[in-house]
């Protein structure tokens, strides 16, 4: 079974859709006439933005930390040292080219979403599997799309995530699993049986304290590896553009494959491309749609173009990946070099992680309202299981869900790109 899931995940992660991914997010550099160029007019507006939630909805600082907080866990550091360990360094240069063409598509994925959302006596609310049914008539897409949000809010979104708290703890510290399950389960069923807004005032509060001291974390270690910092940007280069390492055809190639595990891995620490965050993003109180998909198309430069890359090129200087098959271990590895580094590595997992969990679950209930309409015991129910999977995740070991929640996320992708293309008129 464990051979089967690793076949599908390989296929479905293949040549043709991480193509139509990178041609995705080139059609939409072109078409929207380059709008990478507003990141720091977004970075800017992000920072002098309300930051007050209203009943009109979400402020929209809270929102983008709150996608933020959807998109800063593991994959920021456990997710970019599995790529170099499945794809070779030159991954790390493909995270990059995919984070920088990525922002177009994460910019069109949140305008389509907010123009067509809707409202009810709560607030805001949509997202791409509305979109599909109400504006473009597909609906078995829109069920499609919301089924593998579901799935993945319980691997990706759930198990991973808490795995990556539990493991992480118990390697630095002696502390039963089912303890640590038990705390990160109520703290997440406490951030999850709130609301949206419980959500945003929480990752407003720990996403910006997470990303200092990542920041001066990658810092110092900069200044450790700095004798090998030039040499390892040239050697990440080199080996994705490898195109003549070639052996047995192909898709064999070094490129190859740093091409596939580095836009894999770019999707997971972004989404763009998968219509997940645009779930969140509805819940704004804000009305001029385009300076919100702005700053919304900022997150992916935060996480990926910026964090992903700069803790790519400190993996790779650091030499650690030549001793070690584990990223756990190799992404620790690294800390080490750090004063304090079990506990500056914990914290940092521990704290991205966490942040991501209820975000996650949010979009998973949104994706069981629209299956199941306002019914609230099936949003209940749902919490109910995800919160499962959390314990679950804590106290498991989970490789192969890694396998699993990455063909959810392939499978997103599918309907979402089809509603950008059907109304690709529509996105200014």
């Amino acid at each position: 079974m464990e051979g089967l899931i690793l076949f599908i995940e390989k296929l479905v992660w293949s040549i043709p859709l991480v193509s139509l991914l990178m041609f995705t997010h080139i059609f939409f550099t072109l078409k929207l006439k380059i709008p990478q160029k507003y990141t720091f007019d977004g970075l800017r507006n992000m920072l002098k933005s309300d930051k007050s939630n209203t009943s009109e909805g979400i402020s929209s600082f809270k929102s983008i930390m709150t996608v933020l907080a959807a998109t800063l866990g593991t994959g920021n550091i456990i997710g970019v040292a599995t790529a170099i360990i499945l794809g070779g360094v030159g991954s790390i240069f493909w995270i990059f080219i995919s984070g920088i063409f990525a922002i177009s598509t994460k910019y069109a994925e949140t305008y389509i979403v907010l123009k067509y959302r809707k409202k009810d006596k709560k607030g805001y609310y949509g997202g791409a599997m509305y979109v599909l049914d109400e504006i473009l008539g597909k609906k078995n897409l829109a069920t499609f799309f919301s089924i593998f949000v579901i799935l993945s809010s319980f691997g990706m979104g759930s198990m991973i995530q808490s795995n990556a708290i539990s493991s992480t703890i118990v390697q630095n510290y002696d502390i039963d699993l089912n303890i640590i399950g038990i705390v990160i389960t109520l703290l997440c069923a406490y951030v999850l049986f709130g609301n949206e807004k419980r959500i945003s005032n929480i990752s407003s509060i720990l996403i910006p304290i997470a990303i200092f001291v990542y920041c001066i974390s990658c810092l110092i270690l900069l200044y450790i590896f700095r004798a090998n910092l030039l040499s390892s940007v040239v050697y990440i280069i080199k080996e994705a553009l490898n195109f003549k390492s070639v052996v047995g055809g192909i898709f064999s190639s070094t490129a190859i494959l740093a091409m596939s595990s580095g836009l894999s891995k770019g999707l997971f620490t972004n989404e763009a491309g998968m219509g997940t965050s645009p779930i969140f993003d509805s819940t704004v109180k804000e009305q001029d749609i385009k300076k919100q998909s702005i700053m919304s198309s900022t997150t992916v430069f935060i996480d990926t173009v910026f964090l992903c890359t700069i803790t790519g090129i400190l993996f790779v200087a650091s030499g650690l990946y030549l001793t070690t098959n584990n990223p756990v271990e190799f992404a620790q590895g690294v800390f080490l070099n750090l004063p304090y580094g079990n506990l500056v590595f914990t914290f940092i997992i521990c704290i991205f992680a966490i942040s991501t969990i209820p975000c996650s679950g949010f979009y998973g209930s949104i994706g069981v309202r629209y299956l199941f309409k306002t019914k609230g015991i099936y949003k209940f129910l749902y919490k109910v299981i995800f919160l499962s999977f959390v314990y679950i995740g804590c106290i498991s070991k989970i490789q192969i869900v890694w396998s699993i929640s990455s063909i959810a996320n392939a499978l997103m992708v599918i309907p979402n790109i089809i509603m950008l293309y059907s109304l690709k008129n529509d996105i200014r």
